[in-house]
């Protein structure tokens, strides 16, 4: 009777035990499960932060619980066997599932699903890793841990000097290498030296004796994390948001791997997810078919008139992959139906990324092309539906992409000045001129003679400002991407009078008007995105696409699209004439000069001679690789940073605890 009393309380310990150990992480996988399932839907962002807020919850929870007992395996600095199987479970799991996605297979979520699968894997492996002989700076853990980190050196290397010539399955097999590389060999050799620097240091200082201080270690680990803290509060009042971001980012990542945590996978996953994330779509009014208006307001053009930019658009529209035209509720097209009675609709047909030829009829002798997800080109679906309401007004603004100015862009914001390529965009110039000219005749045949038709050009998105804080542009650069924008604005001009249509001078100033350009105030309140970072619904290949990410860059925002509105209620204003009637001659079309020659090459993919964007490529990549000592400059710093984090953990005395699987705990029993 006697003996058998202190088995209840033993028991009770065991499974208390228990609880407290499998308790924390499967409320993390929980968390991650839920997280991954919503992201996989794509749903609306309030959806998809409640969902993280859940998981930040569970991870906190297991995080705490990892930080409070310790990661000792076991008696004897035994790993136990289910955890490793676990990670090995998890982690082929997860590459099948990637393979499976790289080899066809159909899975919209399959990406997540496998990147997610293969993260919690490595993590697992890492913390039955990390927790062998703890308290012993082992070193096993220095040789794989620099191995590692010596094959990554080596991959990326030869990636770096073989991959801009590789193609076909050398170019596949880089890439893959280069991914196992970056994203399995690096995380692995990060956190065996993260483990063997901070108990080699927590030795010393236990060896020291209990009165040995901080050291110099230590004080050089805090000094660094102090000005971490310090240059992101800097970049933030400097305008530099993102930057300031990103460095704050890369210093919580660096600490979460130090500290012998989940934090670091749960960190990752969560920004993983993030990026699924579907920004909020809108359905479309009523105001949005034209059928029946009397004063209906027709807009073609591309993404300046489409709206894109903005943070929400129309449902259907921002569908990667089927539909990204991108067409905004804030655009000012739509502006100018709900600011007054001078238009009762609008016929929004404007399509982020269109070029004259997505604007010209199929039927006509120039080239057409109908954009991804949309049933016509702009000028057919207009055609189409034209006898069904009457225009009063028809609006187009384009040139822009046939003109290369997004590629332009990409150009500016690599390294290297892109002000040196100068040539390769204003040599185009003349072609687009003759295209323009097409398009509007297309145009102005499509619709009643007694319609006008308005050419509206591209706001000066920056001012002309000697320094510019928070854009990571030379003034070289800012000044020709001024002289650009105006150089396609009298294309455009030359082109409108032509073709024997009206041109709409004043937006050419409406940024500067309302004081929004960039350079001219924070660019947080700048009518213009510099680099804005937007995630996009559609299938999940298109949603976790860097490439994706960007497109709201260089595009007005609610703020741009309500002055542009503005300035073109301000413009009808001072042209009663306008409507109705058209001005006279509204539709008489001058004389059609002589064609220019071919430009020695185009700014489209698609163009007969389009070996001008495969020399500005070529170049931009020349420039990052030109760009080597500031990679070494950055990861330099980034080394530093976790070094200091090593040092700052060093400080923190180890746990007495013992973090062990409970049945080994009752079979040493």
């Amino acid at each position: 009777m006697h003996g058998g009393e202190p088995a209840a309380p033993v028991g009770r310990r065991d499974r208390r035990g228990m609880l407290m150990w499998w308790g924390p992480r499967a409320l993390f996988v929980v968390g991650a499960v839920v997280l991954v399932v919503e992201s996989s839907r794509g749903v609306p962002l309030l959806e998809l932060y409640a969902a993280l807020g859940f998981f930040g919850v569970c991870s906190a929870v297991f995080v705490g619980r990892q930080l409070g007992s310790g990661h000792e395996p076991g008696p004897g600095g035994r790993v136990p066997r289910w955890l490793l199987r676990a990670g090995g479970l998890l982690t082929t799991s997860g590459v099948v599932v990637l393979v499976l996605h790289l080899a066809g297979v159909e899975g919209d979520a399959l990406p997540l699903v496998g990147s997610v699968l293969l993260l919690l894997g490595l993590g697992w492996f890492i913390e039955a890793w990390r927790g062998v002989e703890p308290g012993r700076p082992r070193r096993a853990l220095l040789l794989w841990g620099a191995a590692l980190m010596a094959l990554t050196a080596v991959v990326a290397v030869i990636a770096a000097l073989v991959l801009p010539e590789a193609k076909g399955g050398l170019y596949v097999g880089l890439l893959i290498g280069l991914g196992a590389a970056l994203f399995v060999c690096l995380p692995l050799s990060l956190n065996l030296l993260s483990e063997w620097g901070v108990r080699l240091l927590r030795a010393r200082r236990s060896a020291a004796g209990p009165g040995a201080g901080v050291g110099v270690i230590g004080i050089l680990g805090l000094v660094v994390t102090a000005a971490v803290v310090l240059c992101c509060l800097w970049l933030v009042q400097r305008d530099w948001v993102l930057s300031a971001v990103l460095v704050a980012a890369a210093l919580f990542l660096l600490a979460a791997i130090v500290s012998n945590t989940h934090a670091d996978v749960a960190l990752v996953l969560a920004g993983l997810c993030l990026l699924a994330a579907a920004p909020p779509e809108h359905r479309h009014p009523q105001a949005l078919d034209p059928a029946g208006g009397q004063r209906v307001l027709v807009a073609l053009g591309d993404s300046y008139m489409s709206g894109e930019g903005a943070s929400s658009y129309f449902e259907g529209t921002d569908d990667g992959g089927r539909n990204e035209c991108r067409r905004s509720p804030s655009a000012y097209a739509v502006g100018l139906v709900a600011a007054g009675p001078r238009f009762d609709r609008v016929l929004f047909l404007a399509c982020s990324g269109a070029r004259t030829y997505n604007v010209n009829p199929r039927s006509g002798a120039g080239r057409s092309r109908v954009q991804p997800g949309e049933p016509g080109t702009q000028i057919d679906q207009l055609k189409g539906v034209v006898s069904s309401f009457h225009p009063a007004l028809v609006i187009v603004a384009l040139g822009g992409n046939d003109a290369g100015f997004a590629i332009l862009g990409e150009a500016c914001l690599a390294p290297g000045d892109c002000e040196t390529r100068r040539s390769l965009f204003l040599n185009n110039l003349p072609k687009v001129r003759q295209d323009l000219i097409a398009t509007y005749r297309s145009l102005r045949q499509a619709v009643p003679a007694d319609v006008p038709i308005v050419a509206v050009p591209y706001p000066q998105p920056i001012a002309a400002a000697g320094r510019c804080s928070g854009v990571a542009l030379t003034k070289a650069e800012r000044d020709f991407i001024r002289t650009f924008v105006e150089q396609i604005d009298t294309t455009m001009r030359q082109a409108a009078d032509t073709a024997g249509i009206t041109y709409m001078a004043e937006m050419k100033d409406s940024f500067a008007t309302h004081r929004l350009q960039l350079c001219e105030r924070r660019k947080g309140a700048a009518g213009v995105n510099f680099l804005d970072i937007e995630t996009v619904n559609g299938l999940a290949a298109q949603r976790f696409s860097p490439a994706k990410w960007l497109h709201n860059s260089l595009h007005p925002n609610e703020r741009g699209h309500a002055a542009m509105r503005d300035t073109f209620t301000a413009w009808l204003d001072a042209h009663p004439e306008l409507l109705p009637p058209a001005p006279a001659g509204q539709a008489q079309a001058t004389v059609l000069p002589a064609a220019e020659p071919e430009p020695l090459c185009g700014m489209t993919d698609d163009a007969v001679n389009a070996h001008c964007r495969v020399q500005l490529r070529a170049w931009e990549l020349e420039q990052v690789r030109g760009g080597w000592p500031w990679l070494l400059l950055v990861l330099f710093g980034l080394a530093v940073v976790w070094a200091a984090c090593i040092a700052v953990f060093g400080l923190l005395p180890g746990s007495g605890g013992s973090y062990r699987d409970p049945r080994s705990s009752a079979r040493a029993r």
